[in-house]
């Protein structure tokens, strides 16, 4: 089974079910083109194909000529599918149904984790990545190793400060040993990537100086400004006069959805509520049960998540998109900027959001919304209703958040430009550092530079304008 593994890794397995194109004519030059082509390996504990930051930038670096290979985590999988092609991405699925299951006694958490981490190792060791891209803390170790036994790049991803989260700022000891384990692992690192501007310094603060990079989760274009199809109303069948206000995202107990439910008493009956997204645990159930014991089952809807392709089309059917996330829950909630944000702009929804730094400072800078500067159930509600009921500010809010998004290039086709920047400028430190006896061995001819230079340049030559956020 290793040897199997690592000739699919290592691109040598020449049956017809490892072509990535069923149609291709020729599968030795497609087999060549691998071969010459810098290998990226992301690896991360959670399932990868409905983690749509980690797949958009998985198809920017295929669409721009790299090999990738994502290592990920599944509570199951079909027989036959522990080893897929989605897109052009190899997947390898480590199977792990108990790793998904919460965990009271934290000691077994760590004896699980350590488990993943010895299954995770030989799959990393055999993908011999040029680059390796860690998703989330608790995948850094097990591909520190591989980076490392091949001295090959390192890429540290922290979408959110997992360390300010209250299961570790609840436990201070276990909290400042996986600090100490962090900083040690982040030493080695070539690249440290994060979602928002003002994570950057408390990185710094917790791991030292490093390099930090800004890549924000932006959706791809087309953006819909209009649609004919009213799909939430359609859905919930609800009167086309109807006003929705929407949540979109995770249910889980940091988003301060139980605040919002309970505000939903203070609503008139022509605005509703909509929660769309997937629960975690019991969230979903808990949620309906509390609507049911305040009798707003009329003001307050829940729906599963619909497919991320259109996901753009359903939240676009909505008047507002919600962002009311508690700061006070963590700092790694309060200093956030989250692909939701994007997704509303992108939809052309007007944005009522809480107190976080970096939101509340962009819907007031560019008067794309409005702020709630305290989270009780009343000053939500009226904000809500204001918002919806005042159709003349509506339509100037949706008219400033349709010319943002268009001034500033607010979509990852221009995003991307950042991350495959990040690659090509370690690519290039890496084959620089090769004796030429090497760069010949391994393949990388002289044109490898050339294309290395001009992949930078067109990343240099795209207008890259002053995005709201960044770096």
């Amino acid at each position: 089974m290793l040897r199997w593994l690592y000739k699919c890794l290592r691109c040598e397995r020449e049956d017809s079910d490892y072509r990535v194109d069923s149609g291709a004519s020729d599968y030795r030059r497609l087999k060549g083109f691998r071969e010459r082509s810098y290998r990226v390996c992301m690896h991360l504990l959670v399932p990868g194909q409905s983690n749509h930051r980690v797949m958009n930038d998985a198809r920017a670096l295929v669409t721009d000529g790299y090999y990738v290979i994502i290592v990920d985590v599944v509570p199951e999988v079909m027989p036959g599918q522990r080893i897929e092609h989605v897109d052009g991405i190899l997947f390898y699925h480590i199977v792990s149904p108990g790793w998904f299951r919460p965990t009271v006694w934290k000691p077994w958490f760590i004896a699980k984790l350590l488990c993943i981490v010895l299954r995770s190792i030989p799959v990393l060791l055999l993908a011999r990545a040029d680059i390796y891209h860690a998703h989330v803390e608790h995948a850094f170790f097990a591909t520190l190793l591989a980076a490392r036994f091949w001295r090959h790049r390192l890429i540290f991803d922290t979408p959110e400060l997992t360390l300010y989260s209250p299961p570790f700022s609840e436990r201070p000891f276990l909290r400042e040993q996986a600090l100490r384990f962090i900083r040690w692992m982040v030493m080695y690192s070539d690249l440290h990537i994060t979602g928002s501007p003002a994570y950057v310094p408390v990185l710094r603060s917790l791991y030292g100086d490093n390099n930090y990079r800004v890549i924000r989760h932006i959706p791809p274009r087309p953006f819909v400004e209009e649609t004919d199809r009213m799909h939430l109303h359609e859905r919930l069948e609800l009167a086309p006069g109807i006003r929705i206000a929407l949540y979109q995202g995770y249910l889980l107990p940091d988003r301060g959805l139980e605040t919002l439910v309970r505000s939903a008493s203070y609503l008139p009956p022509d605005c509703v509520i909509v929660l769309l997204g997937q629960s975690f645990g019991t969230m979903a159930e808990d949620l309906q049960e509390l609507i049911v014991s305040l009798h707003v089952e009329d003001r307050v809807k829940i729906l599963p998540p619909v497919p991320y392709d259109l996901l753009l089309e359903w939240i676009a059917t909505a008047d507002i998109g919600l962002l009311l996330l508690p700061p006070d829950y963590s700092l790694s909630i309060r200093k956030c900027l989250p692909n939701k944000f994007f997704e509303y702009l992108a939809a052309g929804l007007p944005i009522l959001c809480s107190e976080l730094e970096v939101v509340a400072s962009l819907v007031r800078e560019h008067e794309i919304g409005a702020v709630v500067t305290d989270l009780v159930p009343e000053q939500i509600a009226q904000a809500i209703q204001c918002l919806l009921q005042d159709r003349e500010f509506w339509r100037q809010a949706h008219a400033k958040v349709l010319q943002l998004v268009d001034t500033q290039g607010l979509y990852w086709e221009l995003e991307k430009w950042h991350l495959l920047g990040c690659y090509c400028e370690l690519m290039w430190q890496r084959h620089s550092s090769l004796p030429a006896q090497r760069r010949r061995w391994r393949g990388l001819l002289p044109a490898s530079k050339l294309f290395a230079e001009s992949s930078m340049s067109a990343a240099a030559e795209k207008t890259l304008p002053s995005l709201p956020g960044g770096d």
